[in-house]
């Protein structure tokens, strides 16, 4: 718990200085030689801070590390060591391997990818608009975003079966609860917030599975289109070198660096990591780059996005009144001219801020009410805010770090720019990295900080086109650092652990289309190969499907809901949703569900979780019982019914 307070107050401590930078700015003065000296010394920080960093990490760097500093070479003294700081920050991203050597093929792909994308920003200096190229560059990276989630070669493999199977359970329970006939709210808890909830109802079909395939490539391409286009406000006035560097980054870090690494899959494996989790922050992001571009405020489009972030889930109703009304405030902050005028504005802008949140949160707790059937209260839910699923401690010594460094340099740019019109698009960037920095703080693995990327990229450009109020070397040495990050997001991707597309191509070839395969595996069967559950478990869920059973709950340390055509008939029906919420909150649910369904149905549970069977007798009466190996079958009625048996 003194971790989680020290994390929170840190956290609140950082929010408060971005969002409170513009306003206190004027504070800090204008005079030339102070304000080098102190860039100097940020920057001297920056630069012992990450050679400490490789210093504790006893000089863990890998070779291709040195390669992202060629391009920089003749670019001055400064420029090298922003570069530096980058490369030894960056070398923290290999967090699943102790070994740094690659072997000379990815060595070799390295080197090529340095040549191809490492001197792109000196190629063609002449700058581009934003007007040439925004729809051109956001459909077809819409296009580029099914087409890569529709190739599901590694998932063949048994580690990437798994954590599909895994992750989209967690996404599934309260929709099948939901589809069974629960009452949200009243009878389940709901993890990743309404919003997701519906439309992966919406999108069901005859197999949820299957919709949840669809729903998640869908909107993992529309995050990526969203990205590219900020990315194409962002780099209006830089060079097409920049430009295409900056998309080529966006990609990598879009559908690679969010698609696990270690055991590389692409980002539909784990849907919470791009477009259901985080298109909130990247829509709202474009339309106020859109608007500060063009000059042309249409504020009922970023008050619409707002309310849909409201509705949502209670993470993006944060991302987006972090972002949504400081942004508004600064705008008329800018507008008045002088220090006294910027901070009435401020006031003027929390109030309204405030208000408006005020009656959102009114609207929807009216609408939650009614959904609930009038029984929701605020534990309901606020569940798993309170009880975070696999909360970890911090690495210190870990990928934490380009978050920080990044956002320092961030703050040190946006203070010179100050109250400016042109300091807005990088504040809102700031806030935008910063409100997704939430997830990071809710499970804190170094590759929560991949899985960010994205939004860090935005964080970057936004500071390449501010640097015109710094001194020289300040300019120099941030140049070089956002540049360096940018190529090192293209070549390290080199280094990831690529053996379930291997061995998925070598079973059914690269150009593997579509979910059915995938989807047949989270309803396993013993000629399943490779297999995911033990042979005990496999058989115990035949003899339970071939004797029509239903839905089956297996209860096992695989934390996996089995894929089924048959009603739902308990509420806590996936171990992944229920073992982080407390006893009396488990007790609850499945009393809930026992009087909402009035169904009888089968648990499959191994000797570990066992326990979890005494759990339903709170509301349940065990009929039958049949084992398995280590696993054993129980058939549970609700209490006061009657049913047949499976025998």
């Amino acid at each position: 718990m003194t971790s989680s307070i020290t994390m929170l107050a840190l956290y609140a401590a950082l929010l408060f200085a971005v969002l409170l930078r513009p306003y206190v700015s004027p504070a800090f003065g204008s005079h030339a030689d102070r304000q080098r000296r102190i860039e100097l010394g940020a920057c001297a920080l920056l630069l012992l801070g990450a050679v400490a960093l490789t210093a504790f990490r006893q000089g863990a760097f890998p070779l291709i590390g040195i390669f992202v500093l060629i391009p920089l070479f003749g670019l001055g003294t400064m420029a090298l060591l922003g570069g530096i700081t980058a490369a030894l920050l960056f070398a923290t991203t290999i967090w699943w391997t102790q070994s740094l050597s690659f072997g000379l093929l990815p060595t070799a792909i390295a080197a090529l990818l340095t040549v191809g994308s490492g001197f792109l920003p000196r190629w063609k200096p002449e700058t581009v608009t934003a007007q040439s190229g925004l729809l051109q560059t956001m459909l077809p990276c819409a296009m580029i975003g099914v087409g890569a989630g529709l190739l599901t070669a590694p998932f063949e493999a048994a580690d990437t079966i798994y954590l599909a199977w895994h992750h989209w359970g967690a996404y599934l329970a309260p929709v099948e609860a939901w589809r069974g006939g629960g009452v949200p709210y009243r009878d389940f808890p709901i993890q990743y917030g309404l919003g997701p909830t519906v439309v992966l109802l919406a999108g069901c079909g005859q197999d949820c599975w299957r919709g949840m395939y669809e729903t998640t490539v869908v909107a993992n391409a529309f995050y990526f289109a969203t990205l590219a286009g900020s990315v194409v406000i962002l780099t209006a006035q830089s060079s097409r070198g920049v430009r295409w560097l900056a998309l080529l980054a966006m990609f990598c870090a879009s559908f690679m660096w969010t698609g696990f690494p270690s055991n590389f899959a692409g980002p539909v494996i784990t849907p919470s990591v791009a477009g259901l989790r985080f298109l909130s922050i990247s829509a709202l992001l474009l339309h106020i780059l859109y608007a500060e571009y063009h000059k042309r405020r249409r504020d009922w489009i970023g008050h619409g996005i707002w309310l849909i972030d409201l509705f949502w889930s209670p993470e993006a109703a944060f991302f987006g009144t972090l972002i949504w009304w400081p942004y508004l405030a600064l705008r008329d902050a800018t507008e008045a001219g002088e220090w006294r005028g910027a901070l009435i504005a401020l006031a003027r802008g929390a109030a309204r801020g405030a208000i408006a949140l005020t009656v959102g949160i009114c609207i929807l707790a009216l609408v939650l009410w009614l959904l609930s059937a009038r029984t929701i209260t605020l534990a309901d839910f606020f569940a798993y805010v309170q009880h975070p699923p696999g909360a970890l401690p911090v690495n210190l010594a870990g990928t934490i770090w380009i978050a920080l460094a990044t956002l320092a340099l961030g703050i040190l740019v946006l203070t010179q720019q100050g109250l400016s019109a042109q300091a807005r698009p990088l504040y809102t960037c700031l806030l935008g990295f910063l409100a997704a920095g939430t997830y990071y703080i809710s499970r804190s693995h170094d590759n929560n900080i991949l899985n960010l990327f994205p939004l860090l990229i935005l964080v970057l450009l936004a500071i390449l086109g501010n640097l015109d109020k710094t001194s020289d070397p300040a300019r120099h040495f941030g140049r070089a650092f956002s540049h360096t990050m940018l190529v090192a997001m293209v070549i390290f991707v080199v280094t990831f652990d690529y053996r379930p597309l291997w061995q998925g191509i070598a079973r059914v070839g690269p150009l593997h289309v579509g979910p059915t395969r995938l989807v047949t595996r989270f309803a396993p069967s013993t000629d399943d190969a490779p297999a995911i559950l033990p042979a005990d478990a496999i058989a115990g869920l035949n003899y339970l499907r071939h004797r029509h059973a239903g839905a089956v709950l297996l209860f096992d340390r695989n934390y996996l809901m089995v894929r089924s055509s048959g009603a739902a008939w308990a509420s806590v029906n996936n171990l992944a949703n229920f073992v982080p919420l407390p006893a009396a909150s488990i007790a609850h649910y499945i009393r809930q569900g026992a009087a909402a369904y009035k169904r009888p149905g089968w648990i499959l549970a191994d000797d570990e979780h066992r326990h979890w069977v005494d759990a339903f007798r709170v509301a349940y009466d065990v009929q039958n019982d049949r084992p398995f190996g280590n696993y054993r079958a129980y058939h549970l009625v609700p209490r006061g019914t009657g049913s047949a048996e499976v025998h």
